[in-house]
């Protein structure tokens, strides 16, 4: 039980450390982040500790049941301490009234925290305290700081810089040349030297940062990496994001700091297969639909697009596929949208004609080949059922409005309208200012009891939070610019007021 409640009182000290603030001299710390970093995070702690309520009667009551868990896990000086850093925070000789910042090493062999520190022998006193209830290693002086190993983590400090470094597999301990190395790190040498990172320092974002893609595992990439050279760095492809808790919502926004001239022509290319959605498919979905997304396509304009890249055509231009592949790409002009509920999939779009479907009879030569086992059937006037394995699905031309869909009466119902439809719904009216647009019905979602990670603590946790929340949408006005957007059911109420509250119930 005593080992339980030293962890606990760890993540407690980690949580007030990350969530409270203190005053701090113009010292600068930042040159610790490495030039490659693949994500770069500044976090506002002071501005989101009062957004959630922290400086005041609520925060009072949070440190109060700090407290109580610290007297229930800890005995003597590191009680004491304990006790003094969770009522003033500058008690741990580390600022939060300057930005704390998060990294990502490439390819995440490691996730960091760095802070500034005010006051070295306050810093040294925790960190002793720690040690003396087995929770780090004693300290070592080595590279002009000292550091110390706190369970699979390290730690780092001098009389500017406190650094945290976390490696995501093996032992924490065959990371210490590079913790080292970035405490050794000299302003101008590291990521703080290049040009974005005046976007993460500035003041005006709860949290902002700047991601590459050397961060995604790289077999995620793969779609991406096909249409372009096999000399693509990914590090090249990189965002600013932004996220602000706001009353009744939290916005993300993003915004593409990519100058590579290769992938700007590959996205440039991209720009003029997609155009701004018209929303005429909102009446086609129901309001309760659980997840809808629509965009603009010129088909034939992507089929070119594609054919450019050797890889991508010789599988287009297969001639053992026997279907006419351009054929049907040229067809499709216009909007497209599909939507889902729990178990089924509706998706529609726009064609110029339905002449493309009789490509489709060119298939039943190598259907035939199956025995049986998959099956193609016409079931109207430019309309069939497809039988294969994974289940069926129809599809099908009405009113130039091409259907797919993997249920009957769906297929039977296509082109249908509906009064109390999307249409109506609050983030409606967005749809035609944007090229890609998905929404999540949070709401309807809440009524699902569904399993996403296996552990009922965490389960529970997502259904709680889910319970707050009205509709998640992802949007694109261009290949440039993004926004993510969680709208709450109440518009008063700040996530993260919400959240201190439901700690405050523990």
């Amino acid at each position: 039980m005593k080992v339980v409640i030293k962890k606990l009182f760890k993540l407690s000290l980690v949580s007030v450390l990350l969530a409270l603030a203190a005053c701090s001299p113009q010292t600068e710390y930042t040159h610790a982040i490495p030039k490659n970093a693949s994500v770069v995070m500044g976090m506002e702690l002071d501005e989101m500790a009062t957004k959630a309520g922290l400086n005041g009667a609520t925060g009072e009551k949070v440190v109060a049941k700090l407290k109580t868990l610290v007297k229930g896990g800890l005995q003597g000086d590191a009680a004491q301490l304990a006790e003094r850093i969770i009522e003033h925070p500058a008690e741990s000789g580390l600022s939060f009234d300057d930005k704390v910042y998060l990294f990502a090493t490439p390819h995440t062999e490691a996730i960091a925290v760095l802070a500034k520190v005010t006051d070295e022998g306050k810093v040294e006193t925790l960190l002793e305290a720690l040690e003396k209830e087995s929770l780090a290693t004693p300290l070592r002086e080595e590279s002009g700081c000292r550091w110390t190993q706190m369970g699979g983590a390290l730690c780092a400090f001098n009389n500017g810089t406190f650094l945290l470094l976390q490696p995501s597999r093996g032992d924490a301990a065959g990371m210490k040349g590079t913790l080292l190395s970035l405490m050794r790190q000299e302003q101008g040498e590291g990521f703080s030297a290049l040009p974005e990172f005046a976007k993460v320092k500035a003041e005006g974002n709860d949290m902002a940062s700047v991601i590459n893609l050397s961060a995604v595992p790289y077999e995620w990439t793969t779609p991406l990496r096909m249409g372009l050279s096999s000399n693509l760095r990914l590090e090249d492809i990189k965002y600013f994001v932004a996220a602000n808790f706001e009353q009744g919502r939290v916005v993300v926004n993003s915004e593409s700091l990519i100058q590579n001239p290769m992938v700007l022509s590959f996205f440039d290319a991209m720009d003029k297969v997609m155009q701004p959605i018209g929303g005429k498919y909102l009446d086609f979905y129901p309001g309760n639909t659980l997840l809808w997304a629509g965009g603009n396509i010129q088909g034939k304009t992507l089929y070119q697009m594609l054919c450019q890249n050797p890889t991508i055509k010789q599988v287009l231009d297969n001639p053992l596929l026997p279907v006419d592949v351009e054929y049907i790409f040229s067809s499709i002009e216009g909007d497209f949208s599909i939507g889902f509920d729990n178990q089924n999939y509706l998706l529609y779009a726009d064609v110029t004609n339905s002449g493309f479907l009789k490509t489709f009879e060119d298939l039943r030569p190598l259907l035939a080949l199956t025995g049986g086992q998959i099956t193609l059937d016409n079931v109207g006037k430019d309309e069939y059922l497809m039988r294969t394995y994974y289940g069926n699905f129809w599809f099908g031309v009405k009113n130039n409005r091409l259907y797919v869909t993997n249920n009957g009466t769906w297929a039977e119902e296509a082109g249908r309208t509906y009064g109390a439809s999307l249409a109506v719904k609050p983030w409606a009216s967005e749809v035609k200012d944007n090229r890609l647009l998905a929404s999540l019905n949070m709401a309807e979602m809440a009524n699902m009891r569904i399993t996403l990670t296996g552990n009922a603590s965490v389960d529970g946790a997502i259904q709680l939070v889910k319970s707050q929340c009205n509709y998640l949408n992802a949007s694109m006005t261009d290949w440039r610019h993004g926004k993510v957007e969680l709208v709450l059911k109440d518009k008063d109420m700040n996530l993260l007021q919400w959240l201190v509250g439901i700690l405050e119930k523990i």
